[in-house]
């Protein structure tokens, strides 16, 4: 590890992990094939564990540092809540596979471009932040990330209101039901990172 390490290029490469999780899940529910499925799950799970990786490199650096660009408690609070945005993108593949999902519904598909467009935010979000204390696109990117949670909520109580009325068995009813919440939580999850850097930057203006 260099010398001096550069926590706000440490979070730019956090939300690229969750970017290339996103569009791994994007593309693969795009594509799906059933038989391709644990493929897919080693692949979201090796950009997983390399996240997971990076984000225990910067907490060990973390507590050697003498004086951190941000608050330590912010520096975490920001580390994790990047790392739960790719743990929760994988976990929507997950159930896909734990569900035994073998068709991929047109909801699903336009969920997992929401979580990918949210990503892409948060990681142009965070370019931003060196230049925070004279950048006016950081809070636009704010502002765009709620706004896509927004649709996603939308999109989530739309999603399973169409799930009922399409009167599927009980089992595929509820197999979509917490697949279709798990993808509305990664929504919310981008939201909540958005929001922590929000308040921090707040605090330290």
């Amino acid at each position: 590890m260099s010398k001096n390490y550069q926590y706000f290029e440490g979070f730019i490469q956090a939300a690229d992990y969750a970017c290339q999780s996103a569009e791994l899940l994007c593309v693969s529910l795009q594509t799906f094939d059933p038989d391709r499925l644990e493929e897919m799950m080693i692949s979201l799970h090796r950009i997983e564990h390399i996240a997971d990786e990076a984000k225990h490199g910067m907490m060990n650096r973390l507590a050697k540092e003498f004086l951190p660009p941000l608050a330590r408690e912010d520096i975490i609070l920001l580390a994790q809540e990047i790392d739960d945005v790719t743990d929760a993108v994988e976990d929507v593949m997950l159930r896909i596979f734990m569900f035994h999902i073998q068709i991929i519904r047109p909801e699903a598909l336009a969920f997992a471009s929401l979580i990918q467009r949210c990503c892409v935010e948060l990681r142009e979000m965070f370019k931003e932040l060196p230049h925070y204390r004279r950048s006016a696109a950081i809070s636009s990117r704010i502002v765009a990330v709620n706004q896509l949670e927004e649709e996603a909520d939308n999109l989530y109580c739309d999603s399973v209101r169409a799930l009922y009325a399409t009167k599927l068995d009980a089992l595929e009813t509820m197999s979509w039901n917490r697949t279709l919440e798990q993808m509305e939580k990664c929504c919310d999850l981008c939201e909540k990172v958005a929001n922590s850097l929000e308040m921090i930057l707040l605090k330290s203006s």
